[in-house]
């Protein structure tokens, strides 16, 4: 199983480089987003910088993922995104990459997210005392 969770990882790493990356170097063809029902939403993230903002955070992800530096980190951090895109390709675009995408997009975080879901469990608890990283009052 460790080489499963092992080629996954890499794969959307590559995955998330390749998507951001190609925002700025344009290595391979976009789809026809000029003709999607998204295009209007991409275009105004664009305007206000948070397309940027995004292929930066993929990018970021894809070198943690490839580099195996805080995983679990970068897998929550891909999460939103993961979600919109999911959520534009698969009900308001519906094209046929872009499905393919949706689903391997969820698919590759959603499994990671269970293969490291360890580093989650102590975060998800229902009701927790804070623990700051500064030394409490009464500590020593």
């Amino acid at each position: 199983m460790k080489y499963v969770i092992l080629w996954v990882r890499i794969a959307f790493a590559v995955h998330c480089l390749v998507s951001g990356l190609n925002y700025w170097l344009h290595f391979v063809p976009p789809p026809a987003i000029h003709v999607s029902p998204i295009m209007p939403y991409i275009a105004e993230m664009t305007r206000v910088g948070l397309y940027d903002l995004i292929k930066v955070i993929e990018v970021a992800v894809g070198l943690c993922l490839l580099f195996n530096v805080a995983v679990p980190l970068a897998l929550v951090a891909e999460f939103p995104l993961t979600v919109s895109i999911f959520y534009l390709n698969l009900f308001v675009d519906g094209e046929p990459r872009q499905v393919y995408t949706a689903l391997k997009e969820l698919f590759f975080n959603g499994f990671l997210l269970l293969a490291y879901f360890g580093y989650y469990r102590e975060m998800l608890r229902l009701r927790a005392d804070p623990r700051p990283w500064w030394p409490s009052a009464g500590a020593r």
